[in-house]
């Protein structure tokens, strides 16, 4: 089962979803980005600053790292107060010793004093007693919990973390773009794309083509939409290319029917100019066949002139309310001493109620006599010949049906196409070859439909007519 198409809406809402949160994913690693960078760089443990934090033991096992980061030092006194062993850089002279009240006045909050002071006692692996003495510039130590007062270090710190995390937002950011404008690219422009070219390809005239894309459901439609107007043009350009190719062959038809009677009444005409024929009953035959031969030619210029009519599409067709029971009643009355004479059969059916219909009544005389002049001409005498009138609820059914010599197989299906007769030589002597083809569009601008039905030996053309139509009060 085919997926049904997303909607572009959803798609865009999805697609911007998707980059919205890949984008706060992003914010986020790079928060942690930069509190990991700058901790990196700043001192992991603020409690290592105190002398009780870092007493070891073994003196050598003692952190003066992070007190040496801050410009303090770290100094080892043993019992006497003697210094033992100095880490960092000691910058309150060259003290070798302190006495218990020059270490009391180190602990004093003055503003002589510039170094913060504590100071832890412990005992060695030997079992000495022993103190270590912690000293922190007071301007450093403020720098490390007053950001208005930081100091270079800690500035460099700060901006060199931001301006990595910025560099990496920067990235991430193309990155989520790129991934962005692909998926919108994939869904979107290479669709719109396909369908342009499709456009241009339907622009220099290749009819044949269609768009094949997965595309969301608004693209689809027009894909839809432009695969069903691409096959109307190629249809069409089919028909303007029968059209014109029918068109050529009806011009050799009219060219090849109205050559062979004008050239059998020039030959006649030069016969009774020269003297050729003396006895007035040749003569009088002869002007009988040159009088047939002008009304066929005649005929034949009627029925060109007719179908060329009724071929404009909006050629006015004035219908009005008819009883077509009366109407078929009519032309069954023209026709029965026709058949009489050629020793045919005529039968018709016609319901005794009225039947109304709108019909332009000249138009549709002339389509079922078509009919019914075919049946004539065409089969022996001995023929039967039915014409039948079917009411239905919806619409009406003029039937013309024989059982005489039917019509060739090949033929059948393009009875109705001009100029098609059951004598393939074109005699002379035959119809027009339009009488089927003016009847059909004579049906068809009734709006209703001409058909071909062959069935247990008979030959039976169906005229269709709805009972549903406009109407005029005009004359028809």
């Amino acid at each position: 089962m085919r997926r049904r198409p997303q909607k572009l809406f959803g798609m865009l809402l999805r697609n911007y979803v998707i980059f919205s949160l890949t984008l706060g994913i992003s914010f986020v690693l790079l928060l942690l980005f930069f509190v990991e960078r700058t901790n990196m760089r700043m001192p992991k443990d603020m409690s290592l600053l105190q002398a009780h934090a870092i007493v070891r033991p073994n003196p050598a096992d003692i952190q003066t790292d992070v007190v040496e980061e801050v410009g303090g030092w770290v100094e080892v006194l043993d019992e006497q107060l003697r210094i033992q062993e100095v880490r960092g850089e000691k910058q309150d002279g060259d003290r070798t010793a302190y006495t218990e009240r020059e270490v009391n006045a180190l602990f004093y909050d003055t503003d002589d004093n510039p170094y913060y002071t504590s100071m832890a006692p412990f005992h060695t692996e030997d079992g000495e007693r022993r103190y270590v003495l912690v000293r922190l510039p007071k301007q450093q130590i403020q720098a490390e919990f007053m950001l208005n007062e930081m100091t270079e270090d800690y500035q460099r710190i700060f901006w060199i973390a931001l301006a990595e995390t910025g560099a990496l937002f920067v990235l991430l950011f193309g990155i989520n773009v790129y991934v962005y404008s692909r998926l919108a690219a994939v869904r979107l422009t290479n669709p719109l794309s396909a369908i342009a070219a499709g456009i241009r390809s339907v622009s220099d005239g290749r009819y044949h083509e269609r768009l094949h894309i997965e595309a969301n459901y608004e693209l689809a439609q027009i894909q839809e939409s432009f695969n069903k107007m691409a096959e109307k043009l190629e249809r069409a350009e089919a028909n303007n290319r029968q059209l014109a190719e029918s068109k050529q062959q009806m011009l050799v038809h009219i060219s090849h029917d109205l050559r062979t009677p004008i050239t059998t009444i020039q030959g006649y005409v030069e016969a009774l100019q020269h003297g050729v024929i003396k006895e007035e009953a040749g003569r009088q035959r002869t002007l009988g066949l040159i009088h047939g031969k002008t009304k066929l030619v005649a005929e034949l210029i009627d029925d060109v002139f007719e179908l060329a009519k009724l071929e404009v599409p909006d050629y006015p067709v004035v219908k009005k309310g008819c009883d077509l029971a009366e109407f078929t009643r009519e032309m069954a009355a023209d026709y029965y001493d026709m058949f009489e004479e050629k020793g045919m059969t005529f039968e018709f059916d016609i319901p005794s109620d009225e039947v109304s219909v709108p019909i332009h009544t000249k138009l549709l005389y002339r389509a079922v006599s078509n009919l019914l002049a075919n049946a004539l001409k065409y089969n022996p005498p001995g023929t039967h010949v039915r014409l039948s009138l079917i009411d239905e609820p919806d619409v009406v059914r003029i039937e013309v049906a024989d059982n005489g010599v039917g019509i060739p197989a090949e033929l059948r299906a393009r009875v109705f196409e001009a100029f098609v007769r059951g004598d393939a030589a074109r005699k002379s002597d035959g119809g027009s070859g339009l009488g089927l083809t003016i009847a059909k569009h004579i049906a068809e601008k009734h709006e209703g439909s001409l058909v071909l039905d062959r069935d247990a030996g008979w030959t039976r053309f169906v005229l269709t007519l709805p009972k549903t139509g406009e109407m005029s009060s005009v004359k028809a």
